[in-house]
């Protein structure tokens, strides 16, 4: 083969001309200088100026002097993207066009410090209280409740918290109480109650104080007026649904399941519970088709293996 050296010799002038090229951007004649303050105009010293170009790989840095000047030269055409930074400052940047030739303006920046984050007492007395009854530890998390109540007697919403506290400590009265203490409140601010969520958790207390103490009636009252107030917790029709299924009304269970299903698709428990009431009704069809949906998204359930049991064996018949 004949290799043609014209040809060689043409490519590497052609690579040596885009190397020198490259080399010349963002370099030339022109300047580019600055300030940079705190937000009381106090000029900082030995903050780091980072120039950067944005068309092509060029990047620099300087340091402020005594004054909190900083400048650059050597500069060529282009937009410059300057970026200023110090110890305890968040970092302020700026984009400014510049000229190899012209006279550039001055950039000047202002380095602002982060606000300190003032605790809140308040929300933190709450999370912990929130932290205890969540560990059931509800007497620490009632006294913890109570002091934020005293302390602020406007939020009569952490009578909703109290009033959890009693029930769980089976004192049925005093949550009783409670909650209707609440739900008095909250009637002077929205006489009709739609929408209102603390309104809804009280009759959802309501109706699990009277469930514990197997009040059925009552408890599907108030956990029905709970729903007409907020129909959009799935928590609701759930618990109607189990009272209903423990009190073998499978009908009005597969109702409420469903109504809970509906709003919240994606929760495998209902699906477990519908099973359950479709094998009672000797419907082992629907009960395989729930079985399946449940196993498909009740990865995380702590009843997960007892479903998927219940599908294999329903599977073999």
């Amino acid at each position: 083969m004949r290799i043609n050296i014209h040809r060689i010799l043409a490519a590497a002038l052609l690579l040596t001309a885009a190397i020198a090229l490259q080399a010349q951007e963002g370099r030339g004649g022109g300047r580019l200088t600055g300030t940079i303050v705190d937000e009381n105009g106090n000029p900082l010293e030995n903050a780091t100026i980072t120039l950067k170009y944005m068309e092509f790989n060029n990047t620099r840095q300087t340091q402020s002097n005594s004054k909190g000047q900083w400048g650059f030269l050597g500069l060529g055409k282009g937009t410059v993207q300057v970026t200023g930074e110090m110890a305890g400052f968040p970092p302020s940047t700026t984009q400014q066009p510049v000229s190899g030739v012209a006279k550039n303006p001055e950039i000047h920046i202002v380095l602002k410090k982060t606000p300190a984050v003032v605790a809140d007492p308040n929300r933190d007395a709450i999370l912990k209280a929130h932290e205890k009854f969540d560990q059931r530890q509800y007497d620490e998390a009632l006294a913890l409740y109570e002091e934020f109540a005293q302390k602020n007697p406007a939020n009569y919403q952490v009578g909703i918290y109290i009033a959890n506290c009693k029930n769980e400590l089976g004192e049925y009265q005093e949550a009783l109480a409670g909650f209707e203490k609440v739900l008095a409140e909250v009637t002077k601010e929205t006489p009709d109650l739609k929408g209102n969520a603390t309104a809804a958790l009280a009759y959802a207390g309501i109706g699990d104080v009277y469930l514990r103490q197997e009040k059925f009636k009552e408890a599907v009252e108030n956990f029905q007026r709970s729903m007409d107030i907020q129909p959009r917790d799935p928590a609701l029709p759930y618990n109607v649904a189990e009272i209903m299924f423990a009190r073998n009304k499978p009908e009005e269970a597969d109702k409420y399941y469903r109504m809970a299903i509906q709003i919240k698709p994606e929760w495998p428990k209902p699906y477990l519970k519908l099973a359950y009431v479709a094998m009672n009704r000797g419907e082992m069809d629907k009960a395989v088709e729930h079985l399946k949906k449940f196993v498909e998204i009740g990865a995380a359930e702590p009843n997960f293996e007892e479903g998927k049991a219940l599908l294999d064996l329903l599977n073999k018949k």
